[in-house]
């Protein structure tokens, strides 16, 4: 059976974050975390531990992130996706797309680790414009083609992505450890 392909668009709503009137500066008084470019890596993590906080200018609820929700830079050097914090609430700046699944034949988590796949990071990167500060625009990341399996399918890649992480957050400590046991040997042998 022929893999099922859909537009991100036909899968997901997108949006772009709030748009702020001001430059963002951290308020100690604050109480609204805001989500900017700058606290998504390229390695697609999220530094969410130190975000600037605001107090909200109206009276209006802040458009804060869902559980589900997959934010993803609109301009920069690199298109990493990444999940809505949990548990936090935190508003993202216009800097980011907020995509939102409304299929319930795909996963958030699929989703996001969709677009972190090469093939639509090629798409991104070759339907950006803009020379000084490149920029993907909501109609062409709307345009992206996506696999869709089956949601076992999806789990189980899910599934292996994980212990794919885990391996190597595991081999980075080995590696890290071996470094500190020669950096003590190398001094021994400097000493005698």
């Amino acid at each position: 059976m022929p893999k099922k392909q859909l537009s991100l668009g036909e899968l997901a709503d997108i949006r772009a974050g709030y748009s702020f009137r001001s430059k963002i500066e951290h308020d100690p008084r604050g109480t609204v975390p805001v989500l900017q470019i700058r606290d998504i890596t390229g390695g697609g993590a999220l530094r969410s531990d130190q975000l600037p906080c605001l107090q909200w200018p109206t009276a209006a609820v802040p458009p804060y992130l869902q559980v589900g929700d997959i934010i993803l830079p609109a301009r920069g050097d690199h298109y990493n996706a990444v999940m809505a914090p949990e548990g936090v609430p935190v508003v993202p700046s216009s800097q980011l797309f907020v995509l939102t699944s409304r299929s319930r034949a795909v996963l958030p988590e699929y989703l996001c680790w969709y677009l972190n796949q090469p093939r639509a990071q090629n798409y991104f990167l070759s339907s950006r414009a803009g020379t000084s500060i490149p920029m993907l625009n909501k109609r062409a990341l709307g345009g992206l083609s996506v696999q869709l399996p089956s949601l076992e399918t999806q789990h189980q890649l899910l599934a292996l992505q994980q212990q794919w992480q885990r391996e190597r957050q595991l081999t980075q400590q080995l590696l890290d450890n071996r470094e500190r046991m020669l950096q003590g040997v190398f001094a021994k042998l400097l000493e005698s």
